[in-house]
């Protein structure tokens, strides 16, 4: 009996061992790393990697993965759990977790994240400093670029502020391994642009060089389609070399658990959370005016009214609003925490501005279109190209007056010299199209015999000055009691000429009542014409 129950006890014990072997390794933890502060559970896988046996971690970091595709393609790469997995992310509930999966033999982490906004956005829940520290102690880091991080201008495509500056964060930081590959994965082309042509599909490739420029041309940075995404996947869960276009291999390395477990201890903010609060409240309440202000000549200015003074007003008030800032905050010893908060009040007032000189742009491109036009009207004939030069010129003149205007406390965002730039460009062929235009008009018929009539007098032969005499006889029938009433009509080559008039004769028949003198029945009127020709 006693060897029966020790029997069945050990059968329990290593059916149990053998259940846990075999689904420890489809056994997943999540940790999230949102916040200052890291949650219980990434505290107690920081505590346990640090007193882990094991001497080396494998850590694969994942940024940006947002689609249901991309979603679908780590889940089954990596086996995770879809169900813990977290279905929104983004602003509102940006995503930062960290995949722990239990092996008996090894220590495997993924970190899957959102991309980090920039560094001058202190309200971003997304740990930055955090993020990068664990990307350095990756294996391999893999970034997916979506079509909300490149953004199509005319001729080229651009990455967004946050993205770029990951990218380069990633392959220009002091422990970043070159060992460490580093993936970028890009869109197709025909998600950034519908019927994408030649052109486009140049400025991509242009783009693509432009990418492995800005990460000054490293060997383990590649760039691959969004198609080879498991290929990707499974080459970097197997740790598998990867091969750089100089033919090198690059071999991803393990990291130590205690380098892991100091990054996701990283805590960026070292200051207290009731400083940071009062400080964001003092703030508000320090740049309120100055907001309501900036609000107000927003408005103005899209209603299509000019500012001549708008920068000027602009920096006053940001000046009143930092000197309030100063004093409410003057005895707050925690100056690596009071200036980056007016740095990003600058940023932000400035990147507000910047839309409103790129509106008033607009508004002198359209008052350059205008005049062209009204100069048009008044002349048909004269030189266009003088006329095009004079209007760009004076174009030119108010936009350089507007942008000196700009605020000095930070130099114009790239964008905007670079809108600009393309926005005269497209002004001179717009000019150059209304002067197409207007003299490929058909002219009003009234307005072409006009003119022709004015060529042809202008061509014929003049008359000699000379003086013209006409002896012009009009016949007046009287009417026998109520006196005379007399018209006459002449018709010459020219004008059409009607006189009327009115005679009263009845003072003879009534002055001499019994004479029998009557009035005639006919009376004959000379009249005289002289026409002069100059």
């Amino acid at each position: 009996m006693r060897n029966g129950v020790l029997m069945i006890i050990g059968a329990i014990a290593a059916g149990t061992a053998f259940l846990e072997g075999a689904w420890s390794v489809k056994t997943i933890h999540k940790h999230r790393l949102i916040g200052p502060k890291p949650a219980p559970s990434a505290h107690e896988l920081s505590t346990r990697l640090i007193s882990a046996k094991d001497s080396k971690c494998s850590l694969i970091s994942c940024i940006g993965v947002s689609s249901c595709n991309q979603r679908a393609a780590l889940h089954d790469a990596f086996e995770l759990d879809a169900q813990q997995s977290a279905t929104l992310s983004g602003a509102l509930k940006p995503r930062c977790d960290l995949w722990e999966v239990k092996h008996p033999h090894e220590c495997k982490l993924l970190l899957d994240v959102d991309i980090p906004a920039t560094s001058d956005k202190l309200d971003c829940r997304i740990d930055r400093k955090k993020v990068l520290k664990l990307c350095q102690a990756s294996s391999a880091v893999v970034i997916h670029l979506n079509p909300q991080d490149i953004r199509r201008s005319k001729n080229s495509f651009h990455l967004t502020r946050a993205s770029k500056e990951l990218i380069v964060d990633l392959a220009s930081s002091k422990g970043n391994k070159t060992s460490q590959p580093i993936y970028l994965i890009l869109p197709d082309v025909s998600t950034l642009v519908s019927a994408p042509g030649g052109d486009d599909i140049a400025a991509y490739e242009q783009f693509k060089g432009h990418l492995l420029e800005l990460v000054g041309k490293r060997p383990n940075v590649f760039i691959k389609p969004e198609a080879e995404q498991p290929d990707v996947y499974k080459s970097i869960k197997a740790l598998e070399p990867a091969a750089t276009p100089n033919g090198m291999l690059l071999v991803p390395t393990v990291t130590s658990p205690a380098d892991i477990a100091k990054a996701i201890s990283t805590n960026h903010n070292t200051t207290s959370e009731t400083v940071n609060t009062s400080l964001a409240h003092i703030l508000d309440a320090s740049f309120a005016e100055h907001n309501r202000t900036l609000r107000d000549r927003l408005c103005e200015i899209y209603r299509g009214e000019l500012q001549p003074n708008f920068g000027s007003i602009v920096q006053a008030s940001m000046l009143d609003a930092a000197l309030s800032y100063y004093l409410r905050t003057f005895h707050v010893r925690h100056d690596g925490t009071v200036v980056p908060y007016l740095e990003q009040e600058y940023k932000r007032t400035t990147l507000v501005t910047s839309d409103a000189y790129l509106r008033l742009v607009i508004l002198a491109e359209a008052a350059a279109k205008s005049k062209l036009r009204r100069e048009l009207a008044k002349d048909p004939k004269q030189d266009t190209d003088a006329l095009l030069r004079d209007v760009m010129t004076d174009y030119d003149a108010e936009v350089t007056k507007t942008l000196a205007a700009l605020l000095t406390k930070t130099a114009p965002p790239e964008w905007l010299t670079d809108t600009i730039e393309n926005m005269r460009e497209q002004l001179r062929e717009k000019l150059d199209a209304i002067v197409t235009v207007h003299k490929g008009l058909p002219k009003p018929t009234i307005y072409a015999k006009q003119e022709q009539a004015i060529e042809q007098n202008h061509e014929k032969a003049k008359k000699q000055r000379g003086m013209n005499m006409m002896l012009l006889i009009s016949a007046m029938l009287r009417e026998r009691g109520y006196g005379n009433r007399q018209g006459y009509i002449n018709y010459q080559y020219g004008p059409l000429i009607l006189t009327l008039g009115y005679a009263n004769d009845r003072d003879v028949a009534e002055n001499k009542p019994g004479t029998g003198i009557l009035t005639p029945a006919f009376r004959i009127q000379p009249q005289l014409h002289v026409n002069f020709t100059l």
